[in-house]
């Protein structure tokens, strides 16, 4: 099995995990801010987080494992994120069950929220590995930033006519913001013999871009236009190629890479002399 093939269920649970939080969270931001209730859209938050956890439950291997996962709560950022994610799914059902009894309650929705877009952050937090080296900087914050564009996208689309809100506008900016810093960390790796044995790496421009105008540049288009449901599955789309991506143009820092990483440098500095 290739590395990418083993990458699958976390491409798998995170595209999913992270549309769900971005959902529950984005729902709860609108409400609060805009005053504008998204029951369909919080009400699909917690199916979509119940089957990333699914997917990771089973990539575990072992039931018993997830009860350990969550030992380590407050020193290891994977343990962190093993129990934001339970009490994500918990805070999204219980604030999807209130509304969808009639019961709703604004506080509880405020507080899946709060608690969703703390498990988004700490899905980032996971791969913040020292070695890593498109992993660095922005990256942490991509699925928070991410999530939560999505998710304003989607609530956006079923907000009816009347323009965008202010709080999609700063969603999708902070998101595109932040992706562009990390689109040009990535693309600014000097290509090496060892950085090209990875076939995404030669196509990694197209697949920044592709994720970029996916999530952000296109659904704000068609937002302006006219809100409508394509924009939502354009959006997802977006989500998809950027877990994708993520996992795709991974870079593990290593003798080989500085080494190669010097030689680029040292001939670049010979063709500046020369010119």
């Amino acid at each position: 099995m290739s590395d990418h093939a083993a990458h699958g269920p976390l491409v798998a649970f995170t595209t999913l995990a992270t549309a769900g939080a971005g959902l529950v969270a984005a729902s709860a931001c609108f409400e609060v801010v805009h005053g504008l209730r998204s029951p369909h859209a919080l009400a699909a938050g917690a199916p979509l987080l119940a089957a990333g956890l699914a997917v990771s439950l089973r990539h575990l291997g072992q039931k018993r494992r997830a009860g350990l996962a969550v030992r380590g709560a407050g020193r290891s950022a994977l343990s962190n994120e093993a129990l934001l994610a339970g009490l994500a799914l918990a805070a999204a059902a219980l604030a999807a069950g209130l509304d969808l009894s009639g019961a709703h309650t604004q506080a509880v929705t405020a507080l899946a929220g709060a608690i969703n877009a703390a498990f988004l952050a700490s899905v980032g937090l996971v791969y913040h590995i020292r070695g890593q080296r498109t992993w660095r900087g922005c990256s942490a914050a991509t699925p928070l930033t991410g999530g939560l564009a999505f998710g304003a996208i989607a609530v956006q689309s079923t907000a009816g006519p009347g323009g965008v809100f202010v709080g999609t506008l700063l969603l999708v900016a902070a998101d595109a913001l932040l992706f562009s810093r990390r689109w040009r960390d990535v693309a600014g790796i000097a290509f090496t013999e060892a950085t090209l044995a990875n076939p995404w790496t030669i196509r990694r421009s197209q697949l920044l871009a592709a994720r970029f105008f996916l999530l952000d540049v296109i659904p704000f288009l068609l937002l302006a236009a006219s809100p409508a449901l394509l924009a939502t599955l354009v959006a997802a789309a977006g989500l998809v190629v950027d877990r994708f991506g993520f996992y795709a143009l991974a870079l593990q820092q290593t003798t080989e890479h500085e080494i190669a990483d010097v030689e680029s440098q040292i001939a670049a500095t010979g063709r500046t002399a020369r010119d």
